[in-house]
């Protein structure tokens, strides 16, 4: 009988960008898969791939006991129902609400990914450090606890950092984790001829969140063009307003108009706008493995980002690009200006670029990793 395997993530936009192509390779080997998420617009690509789609009305911003008990009875329902061999979670509520499905239906393998940790571990808001050390004892009770006779468990990192912040908080050993490097990218190479623009262009590729360093990009575009380094600062990407770190549409409205940045909004081809972009920038606070910079390596350009978690992982500093200290605007200017003024630096560290995905974050390989999890935890 073919294995049954149940994705459980917050939001069908999320599934399709970052686990839709490792779910495709697990349709090829054999599996049924079925996909619990939020509804937005991306059920359409799902079922479309052949996969089944179950609605699951996750809100990402409610802390309503009720409305949360709700969504875990839903959830029992599903596993109930559908009598998954392996359910992969991905995200705080996803692992905490599914873990407690798992056992209450028996579920035989459960793989728990937690994935960038988000607003909670990055902002330092009355309500997020009010929330971090609820979390942090709902992930030690329910991250690494789906274990028995018959029974196993996986948790996948996308990185080192949380990895290791794991199992110095005690939450897990580590020959029960493993290190998948984020979504896996296609490798690609920049079209030359495609560029409308002489000017070097800088581009921030996310959602538009405070966390994303999207002020201290914006501040580093204003001193850039007050100090006469000619670019073009671009802002890819949409708000969310289910996320508190989210910006106001007006603020980006604003600072557009001032010619200080242009900001594209939600951009359908992501492809053209990265055949356009000379340098890749993204001062974020933290990440799980940021996949705008995995598919700029893979586009072989310069990569300007934080040291921090995450994003660290997809820069050698002063080999594919530079990592800068979080917040750090003047050194931010500093690493942009460089890349800017030198054509050479920027081919020689795009190059290196494109080494680092071949070699580390190509979805073949992200993908065969993924599928070897699945066949350990199958039988």
């Amino acid at each position: 009988m073919p294995k049954k395997l149940i994705f459980n993530i917050t939001e069908d936009w999320f599934f399709c960008s970052h686990f839709l192509e490792r779910a495709l390779s697990a349709q090829k080997n054999g599996y049924i898969i079925y996909v619990c998420s939020n509804k937005n617009n991306s059920q359409s690509i799902i079922e479309e791939s052949g996969m089944k789609f179950i609605y699951l009305p996750y809100k990402r911003n409610s802390i309503n006991p009720l409305y949360e008990l709700f969504i875990l009875i839903r959830t029992i329902i599903i596993y109930y129902s559908v009598k998954p061999d392996i359910v992969h979670q991905i995200a705080a509520k996803p692992i905490i609400y599914g873990s407690l499905a798992a056992k209450i239906c028996n579920v035989r393998a459960v793989i728990n990914a937690p994935v960038g940790l988000g607003y909670v571990f990055t902002s330092a808001s009355i309500k997020a450090r009010l929330l971090r050390p609820i979390l942090k004892t709902l992930m030690k009770c329910f991250l690494n606890t789906h274990k028995g006779r018959n029974k196993k468990n996986k948790v996948i990192f996308e990185n080192n950092d949380d990895l290791n912040y794991f199992v110095k908080l005690g939450t897990l050993k580590r020959e029960d984790s493993c290190l998948i490097r984020g979504a896996g990218v296609k490798i690609k190479k920049l079209n030359p001829s495609i560029k409308s623009s002489k000017i070097v262009t800088v581009t921030l590729v996310a959602r538009m969140l405070k966390d994303k360093g999207i002020y201290e990009f914006v501040a580093a575009a204003e001193k850039l063009k007050n100090k006469n380094i000619k670019g073009r600062f671009l802002l890819a990407g949409d708000i969310d307003p289910l996320n508190p770190s989210s910006l106001k549409r007006n603020t980006l409205i604003d600072w557009n108009q001032k010619g200080i940045i242009e900001w594209l909004g939600w951009v359908k081809n992501i492809d053209d706008l990265l055949n356009e972009t000379d340098i890749l920038c993204l001062p974020s606070y933290r990440e799980g493995l940021p996949k705008a910079l995995l598919e700029g390596a893979a586009y072989g350009l310069p990569i300007v980002t934080t040291d921090s978690v995450g994003c660290r992982d997809v820069v050698e500093d002063g080999v594919n690009g530079f990592l800068v200290p979080i917040k750090n605007v003047d050194m931010l200017v500093d690493k942009l200006s460089k890349l800017i003024e030198s054509r050479l630096l920027r081919e020689i560290m795009g190059k290196e670029s494109l080494r680092l995905a071949s070699s580390k974050f190509a979805e073949s390989i992200i993908n065969e990793q993924t599928m070897a999890i699945y066949k350990e935890l199958s039988f």
